[in-house]
């Protein structure tokens, strides 16, 4: 969870540039892990700046990190009804979906489906996106199944994130399930392809949330 955390405030910090004490404060406090104290610093911010869409975002990052995900999702929400390509919120809505007790790896799909040609594509969170769309794909080909051309997708999203990420602690464990599902993917005429039972599922994608 803590490279995720970084992550995204990598992607705050370059688009913020009047804000830097409330900002700098709050994340700060999120990388010591204090982010109940976080959420207080930004929501006194945007008390100052209510239309500050960037003090929302951090609110909700500061949710996503204490486990308050329905929370988190209200104001990620709020954030897109005015700003519908908000790059920060498209991420957060992402990442809050993958993670979440009741996740969603569809509606995480949604979001960095949304986010990824908004994402510099030369930037460090670039193999991030491909990293979470791969991730999410896989997880679904594990529970629910996922059709021939979103194996394409997730096949896709996890060569790139290998390409960028050669040093990656997990790079030749994708490395043999690019190849493994190369070899074993069933023809387009399958309408949905399911790689485990039921037993195994949750188990499964354990393994993977851990790995984050």
């Amino acid at each position: 969870m803590k490279k995720v955390i970084l992550l995204l405030l990598i992607i705050v910090s370059q688009l913020s540039f009047g804000q830097e004490n409330f900002l700098e404060k709050g994340n700060a406090l999120m990388q010591q892990g204090k982010n109940k104290e976080a959420q207080e610093i930004f929501e006194k911010a945007l008390k100052e700046e209510p239309h500050n869409l960037l003090y929302k975002n951090q609110i909700a990052l500061s949710l996503i990190n204490q486990r308050k995900n329905d929370d988190a999702e209200i104001i990620i929400q709020e954030v897109l009804k005015i700003d519908s390509l908000n790059v920060a919120s498209l991420w957060y809505g992402g990442i809050n979906n993958f993670m979440a007790e009741n996740r969603s790896f569809r509606k995480a799909i949604g979001y960095f489906e949304k986010a990824f040609n908004l994402i510099d594509k030369n930037s460090s969170q670039f193999f991030g996106v491909n990293y979470f769309i791969g991730k999410s794909y896989r997880n679904l080909l594990y529970s629910e199944g996922i059709s021939y051309q979103e194996t394409d997708r997730m096949l896709e999203t996890y060569r790139k994130y290998i390409e960028l990420q050669p040093n990656a602690d997990d790079y030749q464990e994708t490395v043999n399930f690019i190849k493994y599902i190369e070899e074993k993917r069933p023809p387009k005429n399958v309408q949905k392809w399911i790689l485990t039972n039921n037993e195994k599922v949750e188990q499964l994608i354990k393994e993977q949330l851990d790995e984050i």
